[in-house]
Parts: structure tokens; C-alpha cells; sequence
């Protein structure tokens, strides 16, 4: 997380984190994640739904796309864990890049759990400084 950090920022970039979890939670999460950028609370998914965040079936967990992505994740440290009380688990996330104005310069709605962009695909889209 630091390498993307610091090319975004090399970019005028910055990172905001937005989980679905409580605010109560949010201590929790930062220490589990340690990805050391800003997060924000967002429990009843308005910025989810702003985005056109949808939601995946349970039979996703079951697809082998899906499956490999966990195993990779936790043979690079990824741990499982329950829920923080009031999370759905089959909202899904997205990956997006706003400029002035609010203007979406990149976007990747996740179609699984496991779908996310790599650091390259973001700063590929992400228009000349």
C-alpha cells in the first residue's frame, strides 16, 4: 500500500478508504488494515449507492475467480475474519479517482469480492500532470 501511495501522490494524488463498517468500528479496522491512509464511515452505503455500488449473490464466493483471489490474498498474509456487527458481506466495492469538481477520472465498480484494478491500471487512466 505504501509503493501505491506514494505514485498516486506523485501524481497529486491522495487516498480515502471508505468501509461500510460502524464508527465504533472504525479504530478496529485501521489497526487490522494498517494501510496508513484516511478513512471514512460510511455504515448505511450512500456513497455505495452514489457509485452504483451493487451487490454480489452467494453463489460469487463459489466461483473459482473468486476463490483463487482469497487463497492468493492469504498466502500474501490476508486473514479472515467475522464481521463487524451490520456489515453486509455481499456489498461490493469499487475503485475510483475524483478530480476538481468531483469529476470521476477513473472508475471500476467491482463485479466480485476479489476484483480490484492494479496501482498501473489506476495511474494509466488518471489524466497527465
Amino acid at each position: 500500500m505504501a509503493a501505491a501511495r506514494e505514485q498516486l501522490a506523485a501524481r497529486g494524488c491522495s487516498v480515502l478508504v471508505v468501509t461500510q463498517a460502524q464508527p465504533k468500528w472504525l479504530a478496529h479496522y485501521a489497526a487490522r488494515t494498517n494501510w496508513g491512509v484516511p478513512l471514512a464511515c460510511d455504515p448505511e452505503r450512500r456513497a455505495y449507492a452514489a457509485f452504483g455500488l451493487g451487490r454480489a449473490k452467494w453463489r460469487t464466493f463459489f466461483n473459482p475467480r473468486v476463490l483463487w483471489g482469497y487463497f492468493r490474498a492469504m498466502f500474501r498474509g490476508y486473514r479472515v475474519r467475522a464481521p463487524y456487527a451490520d456489515e453486509d458481506l455481499l456489498q461490493l466495492g469499487g475503485d475510483f479517482v475524483l478530480a476538481k469538481g468531483l469529476r470521476a477520472v477513473f472508475a471500476r465498480p467491482s463485479v466480485n469480492p476479489t476484483d480490484r484494478p492494479t496501482v498501473s491500471d489506476v495511474l494509466a487512466a488518471l489524466p497527465s500532470v
